[in-house]
């Protein structure tokens, strides 16, 4: 299991993000902002503190009902990176007992459309099932996949021994999403400070930099696409290069992963040589997205020498047909026999 927190400026400003790291902390979810103009004082502290500190980090905004879906855009947009993954918080706010926020999925749907178009990656959505039952439970096609939040009680102690009393079905997703991360505690004791909100993600580090379309610090990641090549292939096709090594009468033998995101619909990828016509060389496929991660394979491949080039090509496709923009991540370490 991977452990990870979500803290803000009510840990306040001497979180010590290295410290978490020792205990086993591999990645740190942060506020940001919230509505249209609230900005968390300790966000630039925080996630510059996370990447020293060797955590996979990411950054969230709280949702409000009282601001329009493009005012709550350009708030992000003045504080958040575009390299930093974005996480829409959805829930209520109560203020002397009475609700003075409460956002309807219509306005998370509306946001969501817009941070996606304005080149943000959302791989999550932290909507609690307390909240989503509050709109009926209606279906959440469309949205990313779940932060799921769910506490058996508040009772304190680190994130593996709380871990230990939470049941198996607090993993079960909703709304037709699944739920890959779950905060299963706000009592939680980390770095010194109490109490602090854990999560847990069933899987490896890798895995979860996959999800986020973050890197773990041994990956590359790239805008897509990276360089366009001039091939006798669609003009919706785009092109990585993958860098090899080739020798005169030599093999080359590529290991690779790589990982692509699109808003939706479907990814088809090939491996591909470039010079003397297109050739296929492996890792042929397509996957389904349903706006998340949508393919990750490793594979081992020969390449004959005297070719210009290697490629990865993709596009990403909705259910309509039309070609969608995505995100590729890869690492290509190499060698010629």
């Amino acid at each position: 299991m991977l452990w990870g927190i979500d803290i803000s400026r009510h840990q306040g400003g001497s979180f010590d993000l290295a410290r978490a790291a020792r205990e086993g902390i591999a990645y740190a979810i942060f506020k940001a902002t919230e509505g249209n103009t609230w900005r968390d004082p300790q966000f630039e502290r925080n996630l510059a503190a996370g990447r020293d500190a060797g955590l996979i980090v990411a950054a969230y905004h709280f949702v409000r009902s009282d601001s329009s879906a493009a005012a709550q855009l350009a708030n992000i947009a003045r504080v958040v990176p575009k390299d930093v993954p974005l996480i829409l918080d959805v829930e209520s706010i109560k203020q002397n007992g009475k609700v003075v926020s409460a956002p309807s999925l219509a306005l998370v749907r509306e946001l969501y459309g817009k941070v996606l178009a304005a080149g943000y990656r959302s791989p999550l959505i932290y909507l609690p099932r307390w909240y989503w039952q509050t709109w009926g439970a209606p279906a959440l096609d469309g949205l990313p996949p779940l932060w799921s939040s769910r506490y058996l009680d508040y009772n304190g102690g680190t994130p593996a021994q709380i871990y230990q009393r939470i049941p198996g079905r607090f993993w079960l997703g909703y709304g037709g999403l699944s739920a890959p991360l779950l905060q299963f505690t706000s009592s939680a004791t980390v770095a010194g400070h109490a109490p602090v909100d854990a999560n847990a993600f069933d899987g490896t580090r890798e895995q979860f930099a996959a999800l986020l379309g973050s890197s773990s610090h041994s990956e590359k990641e790239v805008d897509m696409p990276a360089i366009p090549v001039s091939l006798p292939h669609s003009a919706d096709w785009n092109y990585v290069a993958l860098p090899f090594e080739s020798n005169v009468n030599s093999t080359v033998v590529g290991d690779a992963w790589f990982t692509i995101f699109a808003a939706w619909g479907e990814v088809e990828y090939e491996v591909v040589t470039i010079g003397s016509g297109l050739k296929l060389v492996g890792l042929t496929g397509t996957a389904p997205t349903g706006g998340r991660l949508a393919d990750r394979q490793r594979n081992y491949w020969q390449v004959p020498s005297g070719i210009e080039g290697i490629a990865l090509r993709y596009r990403s496709r909705d259910a309509a047909g039309n070609v969608t923009n995505g995100r590729l991540g890869y690492s290509f370490p190499q060698k010629a026999k």
